[in-house]
């Protein structure tokens, strides 16, 4: 007997913030007390994918990427999820670091 997995609305937002919060050691529990007042137990929540309010997701996940100086293009997420959802396959979303040359286009172009 196979074991099915089943994934959870708010597990991809779970594995986001987790992923957020891998990047700098200074963004803690702590820290996002401090910084938002969201309690402790709402980001151990957050990071294991519990169902809990969109924005208090949007807040974290906002916060942490001021923090790490992290800019999401939005519009690129959206299309792309909207082409994954029709297509009913995973989404790999990864980070790329512009700086020097690549940083000067980027913004030229309209990326940044």
């Amino acid at each position: 007997m196979t074991k099915e997995n089943n994934h959870g609305p708010y597990e991809f937002l779970g594995n986001m913030v987790v992923s957020l919060m891998n990047v700098d050691p200074s963004v803690s529990i702590s820290f996002l007390e401090t910084e938002i007042h969201v309690s402790r137990r709402d980001v151990c929540a957050m990071r294991q994918g519990k169902d809990l309010h969109l924005y208090q997701y949007v807040r974290v996940m906002n916060c942490i990427m001021d923090e790490i100086h992290l800019e999401i293009l939005l519009n690129v997420l959206l299309k792309e999820l909207k082409t994954v959802l029709t297509a009913h396959c995973d989404l790999v979303i990864g980070t790329v670091f512009l700086t020097g040359l690549m940083e000067t286009v980027s913004r030229q172009s309209g990326w940044w």
